[in-house]
Formats: structure tokens, C-alpha cells, sequence
């Protein structure tokens, strides 16, 4: 008689704990299921026993008349794939910061976790994504295993704010839209423009509003060094401002401050704002803005 059996010499018993699965399995032949040896304890006999499917571990291991029997795994405990373990294994994953269950725990897997909306796995941590700076676009937004891929805006087009999600969009056309452009797009600014095609007035009489808007924007803007902005703050009565650094974010925050200074000049209406604003640029010693203020917005003087 031979000593190593697949199965015991009797059909599958009762006290399997998927019988549906494993009577498909002897239906289609009992050499697919996956064996293990076993010496039995009580005879010292060495038997091919079948593994227990995933989902359950070895309740009792395989004899001569009797084959294994299978047992289905506890709460919060799982087996993977064919085996012989004693007892399931336990689900010992458990999500940390900035995880969200990806799978729960069932009886044939561990819980799994992955990097919550908004953040990617890096060496065994969530980072949160990165947001391309003004200047520059998304090109792939984040995923839970990859950081959002950026790259500078190219000519033409302009992101203004610090994102994770959006692109470079093209500059505003002024000319399409029936209006005069008044400050170039920059990489990190839409194309301004405006209906204003010079005061009316002269320098010393109140403009229009729109002129009034288009010349703060002007000024405001210009492709000039930071010291010759804060030159300009200055000449506009306000203390310079030491917090900013002279870096590109710096520069930008101390453009905003003057277009709020000229605003303000603006509704104070006692002095005419292009008066103001001549003789700011007199004193700050910036004759080319000077220069270029009258040829845009008083070409006839």
C-alpha cells in the first residue's frame, strides 16, 4: 500500500470549510490543488496532504482515510494563498497619517492603505503635492504615487497663483476683444488691457476712470529692477519694506503694494493722480518711465 496520498482513501468530507469550492476542485481533478507533506503523528507516516485555499488554514492536517480539513479564518484575520499554517494570519496593517483604507481586511487579505486625495507616497510616507508657483504650470497633476509634474509657462501664457492643478493659460488678447493692450503678459501675469487712449485733460486736470485705472496698472507693473521699485514706493510717501525679499515672489508682493498706494492717491482727489504720479517718478529718478507715461498716456503734449 502506498504511503503518500493526495487526498486519504475517502471522498471530501463534511467538515471542509468551503465545500463548494473544493468539490469543484475535486470535479476537476485533485492534482490542481496545491500538496505539502505531513508525517502523520500517531502512525510516523509521511503523507502528501492537500493545502487549505486562501481564506482558511489547516484545522486538521491529512490522514490515511481522512484528508485535511480546513477551517475558515476568525475576524480580522486572513490567509492569502494555498497553505498548511496552523492559524491565519492577523490583519496587522493599520493606515497612518494621511492614509485612507485602500482595502479592508477580509479572510483572504491584509488591510491595504494608500496616500489620501492630495498627497503621494515617498519613502514610506504621504507628502502632500507640490503647487507649481506663479510662473509656471501643471503639467500631470499628482497621484497617490507621483508628486505634480511642473514646468514654466512658455511665451505666451501665464499662471498667476500657486496650484497643484491648473495649466498655463494663454495671454489675453486685447486686440480681439476690441481694446488697446496696456501692460504685456508676463509668465506669471495676464495681458492688461484697456479702452483708455490718453487723458483728455492734460496732466493736471482729473481723467477718466478707466485712464486713471489703465495708468495705475502701467506704473505698476513695468519690467523694472526691485530697487527702483522700492525707489518709487518711497517717492510715493510710503516707508520701504523690509520684510520683502528681492526675489521674484518679493518683487511681485512690492508691485501689488504700489498698485494699492496708486489706488489710494487715486480716491484721495486732491491732487490730480497724473500730477502725483509724474512727480513721483521725478524724484524716485526713473526719467524713462517718465518718458514712457506721457508717450502712452499723453501723446499730445
Amino acid at each position: 500500500m502506498r504511503k503518500l496520498k493526495a487526498w486519504g482513501q475517502s471522498s471530501l468530507g463534511p467538515l471542509w470549510a468551503l465545500p463548494t469550492l473544493l468539490l469543484a476542485m475535486a470535479v476537476s481533478g485533485a492534482a490542481d490543488v496545491p500538496t505539502y507533506l505531513w508525517q502523520d503523528t500517531a502512525t510516523r507516516e509521511w503523507l502528501t496532504c492537500a493545502r487549505c485555499p486562501p481564506g482558511t488554514f489547516v484545522q486538521q492536517p491529512c490522514r490515511r482515510d481522512q484528508p485535511t480539513t480546513c477551517g475558515a479564518c476568525p475576524p480580522r484575520h486572513y490567509t492569502q494563498f494555498w497553505n498548511y499554517l496552523e492559524r491565519c494570519r492577523y490583519c496587522n496593517i493599520i493606515c497612518g497619517e494621511h492614509e485612507e483604507e485602500a482595502r479592508q481586511c477580509s479572510a483572504t487579505h491584509n488591510r491595504a492603505c494608500r496616500c489620501r486625495q492630495g498627497f503621494f507616497a515617498h519613502a514610506g510616507f504621504c507628502l502632500k503635492h507640490a503647487q507649481c508657483p506663479p510662473g509656471a504650470g501643471v503639467t500631470a497633476p499628482g497621484t497617490p504615487s507621483q508628486n505634480t509634474q511642473c514646468q514654466p509657462c512658455p511665451t505666451g501664457t501665464f499662471s498667476a497663483t500657486s496650484s497643484s492643478s491648473e495649466q498655463c493659460r494663454p495671454h489675453r488678447n486685447c486686440t480681439a476683444l476690441g481694446l488697446a493692450l496696456n501692460v504685456p503678459g508676463s509668465s506669471s501675469r495676464d495681458a492688461l488691457c484697456t479702452s483708455c487712449t490718453g487723458f483728455p485733460l492734460g496732466p493736471g486736470e482729473p481723467g477718466t476712470e478707466e485712464c486713471e485705472r489703465a495708468v495705475i496698472d502701467f506704473v505698476a507693473f513695468q519690467d523694472i529692477s526691485f530697487k527702483r521699485l522700492q525707489r518709487l514706493q518711497q517717492a510715493l510717501g510710503e516707508p520701504e519694506d523690509q520684510s520683502l525679499p528681492p526675489s521674484r515672489e518679493g518683487r511681485t508682493a512690492l508691485q501689488m503694494k504700489l498698485r494699492c498706494r496708486l489706488s489710494e492717491l487715486r480716491e484721495t482727489r486732491n491732487v490730480p493722480l497724473l500730477t502725483q504720479l509724474l512727480a513721483a517718478l521725478r524724484a524716485a529718478g526713473l526719467p524713462g518711465l517718465q518718458r514712457s507715461v506721457l508717450a502712452r498716456f499723453l501723446p499730445a503734449n
